[in-house]
């Protein structure tokens, strides 16, 4: 199910990409798309709907209140000053919406590709481990016996 409208996607996306612009090489999380991982886990989350119904409505309020113009008609610095008061007056939505921000822009696989990151499952290939010290169990062992057999 999705949660927003188009119109709420296309803010999303502005949004997202003051959040993590594109640069070096790397796209913003709004044109890479970070805005339907958000829009996911809304679905999840009755809460969440509503802090983020409140939170994008007063983005726009904000705006208008600060420049006379709807978010996406600002400058990128004015937008920065936008999201800079959505933050302040706004802690929670703003804590959330960077959260999944950053959760939905860093496990993406071009973005981790260009992070020279290997896109894949940590198993069954695993990581490399130091080879284990079986002197580190020296203490452990000296204990009363904490548990049972199963």
């Amino acid at each position: 199910m999705k949660f927003f409208s188009q119109a709420q996607s296309s803010l999303m996306a502005e949004v997202l990409d003051q959040i993590v612009p594109p640069g070096d090489g790397f796209p913003g999380a709004g044109e890479l798309g970070v805005a339907e991982h958000v829009d996911a886990v809304l679905s999840r989350s009755p809460r969440l709907v509503r802090l983020f119904s409140d939170g994008l409505l007063a983005i726009e309020q904000i705006s208008l209140g600060m420049f006379s113009q709807e978010f996406s008609a600002v400058t990128n610095p004015q937008k920065v000053e936008v999201l800079k008061k959505v933050e302040a007056d706004h802690g929670d939505f703003f804590h959330h919406l960077a959260r999944h921000t950053y959760a939905g822009y860093y496990v993406d696989p071009r973005v981790v590709r260009l992070l020279g990151l290997e896109v894949r499952p940590p198993q069954p290939q695993g990581y490399e481990l130091e080879a284990f010290d079986p002197r580190l169990l020296k203490n452990v062992k000296k204990r009363v016996k904490l548990w049972r057999d199963a």
